[in-house]
């Protein structure tokens, strides 16, 4: 049955599961319909999310017409920057210029699944593949390119009249990738003064000098701690005002808090060692 697509802005656009139960009936079911869809609207590729159904699933067309079907598939290397040119149903009419990788190792099940791997080194394969998994992911092609861009593409899109209320649209730069980004200076801060020691013993530094020095990690790893939960709670401020934001996820934003909390933790703890006084290195 052919499917209605999803068009921006609707945003049923979200991330999705992977498929679990390969025995159920409604797998190739949805796999036919997408194929149909496919057929009907003349594309090359389209995701399950693409007809409003969250599951990890990419259908690609081959040159001999068949339907090379990529459930759960996953992107393990990438090798080779290009600038594509490429057009999705989801942004009618529009062309974007987004940048991909020429080559990919890739992992997925069939529908049956069983595990395969390929490397593809078509580039324009590959740019397809990436498209779509976008999609898979959250997000869209228009994710992937700068900010002034994004702007030329969202007017555009405004003047065709697809352009939802301002306050519906996510920010091209969200003010707290501001926070992430001063915190990831901090911490290589943090980093560098693992350092201290080396220099103290080339330098003949006093391990009073070097605790000195040390005062910097134990005032910069409770200020990372303030950092994260402004971030957590911009993030979740940001969330409910656009609600086309598909980047302001809990689970990324738990990701970032923890992934940044673990190294500032593991950082000052490494520094402590590295001025104890019963250290090796003194």
């Amino acid at each position: 049955m052919v499917k209605e697509l999803v068009v921006y802005p609707d945003d049923r656009i979200l991330s999705c599961g992977d498929v679990r139960d390969f025995k159920d009936e409604s797998l190739p079911r949805l796999l036919s319909d997408i194929e149909e869809t496919m057929e009907a609207h003349g594309l090359k590729a389209l995701t399950a999310m693409q007809v409003a159904h969250p599951f990890n699933i990419v259908v690609i067309k081959k040159e001999d017409g068949s339907y090379w079907e990529l459930i759960n598939p996953r992107i393990l290397k990438k090798e080779g920057r290009f600038e594509h040119e490429e057009s999705t149903s989801y942004y009618p009419d529009i062309e974007l210029t987004v940048p991909r990788y020429e080559k990919i190792s890739l992992l997925y099940e069939d529908r049956d699944g069983k595990p395969h791997s390929i490397k593809i080194e078509d580039r324009e394969l590959a740019a397809l593949i990436q498209q779509q998994m976008d999609f898979l992911a959250g997000a869209t092609p228009l994710d992937r390119v700068d900010k002034h861009y994004r702007e030329k593409v969202l007017e555009a899109l405004a003047g065709k009249g697809l352009m939802p209320m301002t306050g519906d649209v996510c920010p091209t730069f969200s003010r707290k990738d501001y926070i992430t980004s001063f915190t990831d200076k901090i911490l290589f801060l943090m980093g560098f003064s693992l350092l201290t020691p080396l220099a103290a013993k080339l330098l003949h530094w006093s391990q009073e000098t070097v605790a000195k020095i040390y005062a910097f990690d134990k005032f910069a790893f409770p200020f990372i701690i303030v950092l994260m939960i402004v971030y957590f709670f911009y993030a979740q401020y940001e969330a409910r005002k656009y609600r086309q934001c598909s980047s302001c996820q809990i689970g990324n934003q738990i990701g970032i808090i923890i992934k940044r909390t673990v190294a500032a933790l593991v950082l000052a703890f490494s520094a402590w060692l590295l001025v104890n006084p019963h250290s090796p290195l003194f």
